[in-house]
C-alpha cells in the first residue's frame, strides 16, 4: 500500500509539472504576437491577417566594394575585361563605363531599405574587344543605392608588349606577359598536335640525337637553342665517332712565298658523320672543303689552321701551315732633281673597308642576291633576308606586308640581329630599340651610336638613305689609323620599301640573299637545305611564322599581265629614267635591266599609290643608292661607286630628296621634333 501511494503521489506531480511547463511555453510563443482575429482598427482586417507581408523600413546600407577592378594591358586587337563586386543594403546598382562617361546618381530614385531589403552581393563585368587607341585610358567602376555611392578606377592600357622584339635563331616566338602588365618571354610553339607528338617515327638530328619523330625532335631543338636543328636521316644515329683528322696528314710548316703566288693545302678527316672540313686564318674563316687554295697578298701572313666538324659541336683542329708573304716592288727610278716626298702618315691615305657583298632588296619586292641573281617574292610575312650560316652571330629580316593594286607586297621594316643585340629600322627612318624611339630625322649628317650588351650600332641619315652599320670582326691593319680594319654588317634604307644588306664577302650566308659564294646559279638554298628555281617555294622555305599564320603568295605576274594596255607607254617611261645621263656611269658598272624591269612592274601595280612617290622613281632611288654607295664586284678589293648620279631626281622628273623627306615620314609612325625628343617626352 505504501508503495501504491508513492507511485500515485509522483504521477500527480509529474502532471502537475508537465501543466506549468506547456503553460510557460504558450506564454513564450504569445510574446509580442498580435491573434489573427483581434481587430485593433475600426472594422479593419491587418496585413498579416489577408495574408500580405508588412514591409517596416529597416536601417540601409551603402555599397562596400567586395573586389575593385585593376589595371590591364591588352595588346592592339585583343580583348580586355574589368570585374567589380560590392555589397549593400537594399542590393546596390552597378556600372563599368569610361570615366569621363559616368552618370551622377539621382538618390531620390532609389527605394529606402524595408525588412524585405538583403544584404547581398552585386557583380559587374565589361569586356571590350578588338581594342585599339581609342579605348585606352580610365574606367570606372560605380557602385550605388539610396544611402551612398563607391567608385573605384582602373586603367586600360593598349601596348604590344611584343614590339621590336625578336626571338633568337627563328624558332621561338614572342608572347607577351599581359598578366603581369609588362614583360615578354620568347615561346616555342607546339610543332604538333599532342596524338601525333608520340608517334613512333625515329629520326637522327644533325646535332647526333635520337628522336621519336621529327616534332619531339623540333620541340626539343627549340627548346634546347639548337639553331638550324633538322633532320640528317631517318632512322637512329647508331654510334658518333668524333671527328679525328688523319695524322699522316702533311703539315706544311713554315711557308715564305711572294704575293700572287698559289698557295694550296688539304686536309682530310674521319668520323661518323663524315665531318665538314674549314679552314682559318687566325680566328677568321676563310674557306670550306677538303683543299684550300689562295693567291695571297702581304696581309694574309698568318697561321692557317684546318677544322673537322660534325654533329654540329664536335671540333677538332689542326695548325697546317704560318705563312710569310712578301710583297714585290720595282727598283725606284732615279730622278735628277729629286723631291722630298711628304712624311707618311697613314691617316692621309684614304682605305677602303674590307670587301663586302651587296644584297638590294625593294619595291614590290624584287631581290638582286648577294651574288647577283634576281627574283621577285611577294609574301606577306616575316622572312629572313640575310644571315650567317656559319657562326650564327648575326641574321637580317625584313617585315613584308600588302601593298599595290592586287596581291603585292612591300619592306615594312627591317630588323638587325647582332650578337643578341637588335635594332629595327621603321618607316620613316624612325628606329626602334626594344619599344625605345631613336630618331634620325632630327640629328641629319651626324653619327648616333646605339650602345647595346655585346655590340653597338652605328647610325647615319643623310636626309635621304639611313645608314646602319655594326662591326663583326677588327683585323689587324698597320696602314690604318687605329691599327685595325673592320668588317663590317651595314644596312641602308630609304625609309620606305627598299634595303640595301652589305656582308663581309668571306662570310657564308643563307636566307633571301643567297649564300654568297659567288655563284648565282645555287642562290636559292632552301631552309632545308634542298635547292629550288621556283621563288615562292624558297621565299616560303625563310619564312619566319612559328604559328603558320602567313598564307603562302600566288606566282609572280609579268609586268605585261600587270600592265595590260599601259605596257608599251610605262616601258618607254622607264627605259627613259634609266637612260638619262646622270645614270651613264652608273650604267657601266650596274646593268639596268633588272630595274628598269621592276620600274615596270611596280609603276603598274602601283605599291602604296602616294602621288608623292611615284613607283617608278622609288625603283629609280634604290639604283641611285645602289650607284653612289662602295660596290664591291667579286674578285675586287677596291670598291666602285659613282658620284655623278647626285641630283638625278630633275632629269628623271622625279621628287628629290627634300620633296620626298615629309611624305617618307607620314607612311611611318608619328616622331617628334628635335625639342621634344631631348625633353625626353616620346617613346
Amino acid at each position: 500500500r505504501v508503495i501504491v501511494l508513492l507511485v500515485v503521489i509522483m504521477v500527480l506531480v509529474e502532471a502537475k509539472g508537465g501543466r506549468k511547463k506547456r503553460k510557460n511555453r504558450m506564454k513564450v510563443k504569445a510574446k509580442g504576437h498580435v491573434p489573427r482575429n483581434v481587430n485593433k482598427g475600426k472594422g479593419k482586417t491587418s496585413a498579416k491577417a489577408s495574408g500580405k507581408p508588412v514591409n517596416v523600413k529597416v536601417e540601409g546600407k551603402p555599397p562596400v566594394f567586395v573586389s575593385v577592378p585593376m589595371n590591364i594591358t591588352v595588346p592592339p586587337g585583343g580583348s580586355g575585361t574589368f570585374h567589380c563586386n560590392a555589397t549593400a543594403i537594399p542590393t546596390p546598382q552597378m556600372t563599368i563605363t569610361k570615366k569621363d562617361q559616368v552618370i551622377e546618381p539621382d538618390f531620390d530614385n532609389f527605394k529606402d531599405a524595408t525588412s524585405n531589403s538583403h544584404s547581398q552581393h552585386t557583380s559587374n563585368a565589361i569586356t571590350i574587344s578588338n581594342v585599339d587607341k581609342p579605348n585606352e585610358g580610365w574606367y570606372t567602376c560605380q557602385a550605388v543605392n539610396k544611402y551612398g555611392v563607391i567608385r573605384s578606377d582602373a586603367y586600360l592600357r593598349i601596348k604590344d608588349l611584343c614590339e621590336g622584339v625578336v626571338c633568337p635563331g627563328g624558332m621561338k616566338y614572342c608572347q607577351g606577359k599581359y598578366t603581369e602588365g609588362e614583360g615578354h618571354e620568347c615561346v616555342c610553339p607546339q610543332y604538333c598536335p599532342i596524338n601525333e607528338f608520340y608517334a613512333r617515327d625515329e629520326v637522327c638530328s644533325n646535332y647526333c640525337e635520337d628522336y621519336g619523330n621529327e616534332c619531339q625532335m623540333k620541340s626539343a631543338g627549340c627548346y634546347q637553342d639548337q639553331y638550324g636543328v633538322e633532320v640528317m636521316h631517318r632512322g637512329r644515329c647508331g654510334a658518333v665517332k668524333e671527328p679525328v683528322i688523319d695524322e699522316d696528314e702533311d703539315t706544311y710548316g713554315e711557308i715564305n712565298i711572294f704575293e700572287g703566288e698559289e698557295i694550296t693545302m688539304e686536309c682530310h678527316a674521319q668520323g661518323t658523320p663524315e665531318p665538314q672540313i674549314k679552314w682559318y686564318k687566325g680566328n677568321e674563316l676563310i674557306a670550306e672543303g677538303n683543299e684550300m687554295s689562295l693567291y695571297p697578298s702581304e696581309s694574309d701572313t698568318g697561321e692557317y689552321f684546318c677544322e673537322a666538324v660534325n654533329c654540329m659541336r664536335n671540333r677538332v683542329s689542326k695548325r697546317m701551315a704560318v705563312v710569310f708573304v712578301t710583297s714585290i716592288t720595282s727598283p725606284a727610278i732615279p730622278t735628277t732633281t729629286p723631291t722630298p716626298s711628304p712624311e707618311y702618315n697613314p691617316a692621309n691615305i684614304e682605305i677602303p673597308d674590307p670587301p663586302r657583298s651587296t644584297c638590294a632588296v625593294f619595291g614590290d619586292p624584287h631581290f638582286l642576291t648577294y651574288d647577283q641573281r634576281a627574283y621577285t617574292y611577294m609574301g606577306t610575312c616575316d622572312n629572313v633576308l640575310a644571315m650567317d650560316c656559319e657562326m650564327g652571330r648575326w641574321f637580317v629580316y625584313g617585315r613584308m606586308r600588302p601593298c599595290g593594286k592586287s596581291d603585292g607586297s612591300c619592306l615594312e621594316t627591317v630588323t638587325a640581329y647582332v650578337d643578341t643585340d637588335v635594332l629595327e629600322l621603321q618607316r620613316g627612318w624612325l628606329v626602334n630599340r626594344n619599344g625605345g624611339k631613336v630618331v634620325p630625322k632630327n640629328h641629319v649628317g651626324k653619327k648616333i651610336v646605339v650602345e647595346g650588351r655585346y655590340n653597338n650600332f652605328t647610325l647615319l641619315f643623310d636626309g635621304n638613305i639611313l645608314e646602319l652599320s655594326a662591326v663583326l670582326n677588327r683585323i689587324p691593319n698597320p696602314d690604318r689609323k687605329d691599327g685595325f680594319d673592320e668588317e663590317k654588317l651595314v644596312i641602308y634604307w630609304d625609309g620606305y620599301v627598299s634595303a640595301h644588306i652589305q656582308t663581309p664577302r668571306q662570310t657564308r650566308t643563307c636566307g633571301m640573299c643567297g649564300n654568297n659564294d659567288g655563284d648565282p646559279a645555287n642562290d636559292m638554298r632552301m631552309r632545308r637545305r634542298g635547292m629550288t628555281d621556283d621563288p615562292v617555294e624558297f621565299g616560303n622555305s625563310w619564312k619566319i611564322d612559328p604559328r603558320k599564320r602567313c598564307t603562302d603568295p600566288e606566282p609572280r605576274k609579268t609586268p605585261e599581265e600587270v600592265c595590260g594596255d599601259e605596257y608599251e607607254a610605262t616601258k618607254t617611261e622607264c627605259e627613259r629614267i634609266f637612260n638619262i645621263e646622270k645614270f651613264a656611269t652608273c650604267r657601266e658598272n650596274h646593268d639596268p635591266e633588272e630595274w628598269i624591269e621592276a620600274c615596270i612592274y611596280d609603276q603598274c601595280e602601283g605599291l602604296m599609290q602616294r602621288e608623292e612617290l611615284p613607283p617608278k622613281c622609288v625603283v629609280a632611288n634604290a639604283y641611285a643608292t645602289r650607284c653612289r654607295k662602295d660596290f664591291w664586284f667579286q674578285g675586287e678589293n677596291t670598291p666602285v661607286k659613282t658620284k655623278t648620279v647626285d641630283g638625278w631626281e630633275e632629269e628623271a622628273g622625279c621628287p628629290d630628296a627634300e620633296d620626298r623627306f615629309q611624305p617618307t615620314l607620314d607612311v611611318g609612325c608619328p616622331q617628334p621634333t628635335l625639342e621634344e625628343e631631348l625633353a625626353g617626352n616620346f617613346k
